[in-house]
């Protein structure tokens, strides 16, 4: 029987929220291997498989998650977000074995997708937090659902190399499939599943325009660098995606059940938020591009930069990143208790800037990228908390699990920007291209105005903090009952929520 956390009878023993959060922080610690495992795996699965198109097998991942994941975040609003999470989980050990056992790159493009189906589970995850953790702990429970992030940031790239150099390019997806399948029975007996419950139709139409509106614009975002920013295909599918999105605006303007309501969604707690987030996440996404970049090449005539590091040099240099970042989540989240969660926002863009700033100076040396990954860490963590932390105080409790997997879909779609604005900064700056392995060389500038494109939208995104209202106050572990969307008080109104 799952660990009860109903403070009604007395204060809840820490242990058992400990035992609960720690189940919850391994579980969506998968979302992020399936990325972390994968992206150092590509060239070996490329040369497997015999093809060119290996990209698609980071793509597709994105592309499902991001068009399911309004479906996922009404699914735990009406059945639970436990019950959710679970069968996500044995969704995904499907798609891994699928994986593990693909004998073409077709067979593997449909267990990636499978695997597709996981990435809400984060989202999902801080709703379900909100929902059974006791309240005066949700902050800093928001905060260390983040250590996942860092765990994997520092894990990943070490669990890959011995996989692969191991066991061969398909072993990430048998230790994918037995992570989850070992830890799932655990997570089921051990976390209780939330209260509540939505009783009401679900948009299927609004959730049709949503979903896929966003999966096709990341799909122009991701190919649109192959196929050509001016090509026929690219912008049609811009010119689809966005007229998806108004079509789903007014459809939700009219609909009496709407995937989540607009007053929410642009309204002056939620809306700021995304847009601030968003913003800063930009940073980082760029970042995440350029420094591989910059470390991994080798030195040459022509450029200052290039240490030559292999991926495993590269992980061991930015490890602090990882480290700092599992420490620095539950931090922002007691900040955030403490202070506001908009301050903790506000220090992460800072430090992010701060970090940009210094990158732009192409440093090569380890002691320097430590040091800024250092500082990074701290961004990483904090940017996460604060976001969990100021989206749960937005959003009332019947429309958490859609509110969050919005959130999510926003992110998704910051770092697909982020990825293409950075790569078509870059490519107005080649130095050359190799003939005999096609690897580009990108001049100085290439990084120096990377870093400077994303400096500019991190101001955009410190100044949305720096005004809005929201977040100015501790943070409550969600928004409280008859609060309106400004912040006052409003009669308490009959709720589809039914918490027990």
């Amino acid at each position: 029987m799952a660990l009860n956390l109903n403070p009604v009878h007395g204060p809840v023993p820490k242990s058992r929220i400990f035992a609960v959060l720690a189940m919850i922080i391994l579980l969506s610690e998968i979302a992020s291997f399936e990325f972390m495992l994968v992206i150092p795996d590509l060239p070996h699965l490329a040369q497997h498989f015999r093809t060119l198109n290996i990209a698609w097998a980071f793509t597709i991942v994105l592309l499902v998650g991001a068009t399911i994941q309004p479906l996922v975040g009404k699914a735990s609003d009406k059945w639970g977000k436990k019950n959710t999470i679970v069968a996500l989980s044995v969704v995904f050990v499907a798609g891994s074995v699928l994986c593990a056992l693909a004998t073409d790159f077709s067979m593997l493009l449909v267990g990636r997708a499978l695997q597709g189906s996981l990435i809400g589970a984060v989202g999902v995850s801080y709703g379900l937090v909100r929902d059974i953790i006791p309240r005066e702990t949700v902050p800093v429970a928001l905060g260390a659902v983040v250590t996942g992030i860092g765990m994997s940031a520092v894990a990943g790239p070490f669990i890959a190399g011995w996989l692969i150099d191991g066991f061969g390019p398909q072993s990430v997806f048998w230790f994918m499939a037995i992570y989850v399948v070992v830890l799932l029975p655990i997570y089921i007996a051990i976390v209780p599943e939330s209260d509540v419950r939505v009783d009401k139709p679900v948009d299927y139409l609004g959730i049709a325009l949503l979903g896929p509106g966003i999966g096709v614009l990341l799909l122009a975002l991701t190919e649109g660098a192959d196929w050509g920013w001016s090509a026929a295909g690219t912008l049609g599918l811009f010119l689809l995606g966005a007229v998806m999105l108004i079509a789903f605006v007014i459809w939700e303007r009219r609909t009496p059940n709407p995937v989540l309501d607009l007053k929410i969604l642009f309204g002056r707690k939620f809306g700021p938020t995304v847009l601030a987030v968003a913003c800063i996440s930009y940073m980082m996404n760029a970042d995440s591009m350029i420094r591989p970049t910059m470390l991994e090449m080798p030195h040459m005539p022509g450029i200052s930069y290039g240490a030559g590091l292999s991926v495993l040099d590269f992980a061991i240099w930015t490890v602090p990143m990882g480290v700092v970042g599992m420490f620095a989540g539950p931090l922002g989240g007691y900040l955030s208790k403490k202070i506001g969660a908009k301050y903790v926002l506000i220090a992460s863009a800072v430090l992010f800037l701060i970090v940009m700033l210094t990158m732009s100076a192409l440093p090569v040396t380890q002691w320097q990228i430590s040091a800024i990954s250092f500082l990074a860490g701290f961004a990483i963590g904090f940017l996460h908390s604060s976001n969990g932390n100021l989206t749960q105080d937005a959003l009332p409790k019947e429309q958490g699990g859609i509110g969050n997997t919005i959130a999510g879909m926003s992110g998704l779609l910051a770092g697909s920007i982020a990825t293409a604005v950075t790569g078509v900064v870059m490519a107005q700056h080649v130095l050359m291209v190799v003939p005999t392995t096609h690897t580009v060389i990108y001049k100085d500038e290439a990084l120096t105005q990377g870093y400077y494109v994303a400096v500019a939208i991190g101001v955009v995104g410190l100044v949305i903090a720096l005004v809005m209202r929201h977040g100015s106050k501790p943070a409550r572990g969600g928004l409280v009952e008859g609060e309106g969307e400004g912040g006052e008080k409003t009669s308490a109104a009959p709720t589809d929520a039914m918490a027990h």
